[in-house]
């Protein structure tokens, strides 16, 4: 049977960006604190966060979508080593053609950065009334704060938009926002 450990080292000697362990720990924490139930993740990669926060308590009901089908394999397979189908459903979709009737105590945003405003317009609707929706990688790398530090075309786009995601999570009328440099940066939404 795999190990959280196997996984992680898999991930690292893979090149798979997963949660670092003091953003898991932030995750952790606001999921105990919010008491979540459920649990929605936009971006599996290797399960290893899906898999992190079904270990948490063993009512936990986790989705997560993974698009990439190379991964959702890896992602499946840890998933039954570590005896978890009971409590994880995994999606094999883009996560813009998923369909869910059903809500959530805490949503995960971890998947395309550049889609995040999208990711939260989508998905917030499924938010439980006391729920709470996390997004990772605020800070990626630093360069959100600091762009001129890239020269690559592409990775600018993106610092960009999450730069603008940044200022419409600010801009919520509807949600308290809270922002932590946790991690590579999270953020925090709840419904006022």
């Amino acid at each position: 049977m795999k190990s959280i450990c196997d996984i992680k080292e898999y991930a690292q000697l893979q090149n798979v960006p997963i949660l670092k362990d003091e953003g898991f720990e932030y995750l952790r924490d606001k999921i105990l604190a919010y008491d979540c139930h459920s649990f929605l993740e936009i971006g599996t990669a290797v399960g290893f966060t899906a898999i992190r926060v079904a270990q948490l308590d063993p009512s936990m009901r986790v989705v997560t979508i993974e698009r990439d089908p190379e991964r959702a394999g890896v992602a499946r397979e840890n998933i039954q080593q570590m005896h978890l189908e009971s409590q994880i459903t995994l999606i094999e979709k883009d996560a813009f053609d998923v369909e869910l009737n059903e809500t959530f105590d805490c949503i995960f945003i971890d998947a395309a950065k550049a889609q995040y405003t999208r990711f939260f317009h989508k998905f917030s609707p499924l938010l439980s009334r006391h729920g709470i929706i996390i997004s990772d990688n605020m800070k990626f790398h630093g360069l959100v704060e600091h762009p001129e530090r890239t020269k690559n075309r592409n990775t600018r786009q993106l610092v960009r938009k999450l730069k603008e995601y940044h200022d419409f999570l600010e801009q919520l009328d509807d949600f308290i926002v809270e922002f932590t440099d946790q991690g590579d940066g999270m953020a925090l939404a709840r419904r006022k």
